[in-house]
């Protein structure tokens, strides 16, 4: 099956409508209603992401080949760039991602 043409976005759209449902939650519920509608609204958004950038591989069988995944190609594909460092300790399988000019 063929993927469609890829559609981009104005970073300035996305950041204007993060304002609007951070601005419309605050309004409608108290703060920690909020914010765990907008927490759930971020997994679930970043859970669709993750499936649709991973859908034509194979299935990860290891945690160290999603975070291979996630800093060489999603990472990438998503903020135009790779992460600018990865530390890692892996007996304890705790991985943590550092972007220096993360905006969000």
């Amino acid at each position: 099956m063929a993927r469609p043409a890829k559609r981009e976005v104005a970073e300035t759209c996305f950041e204007l409508l993060n304002i609007e449902m951070v601005r419309l939650y605050h309004e409608k519920d108290d703060t920690s209603t909020a914010r765990a509608a907008l927490e759930s609204i971020g997994f679930q958004v970043g859970h669709q992401l993750a499936e649709r950038y991973s859908m034509d591989r194979p299935r990860f069988s290891e945690h160290l080949d999603v975070i291979k995944f996630i800093c060489k190609e999603f990472w990438i594909e998503l903020f135009k760039k790779p992460v600018d460092n990865l530390k890692t300790n892996r007996h304890r399988e705790i991985f943590v991602l550092h972007d220096n000019k993360f905006r969000w």
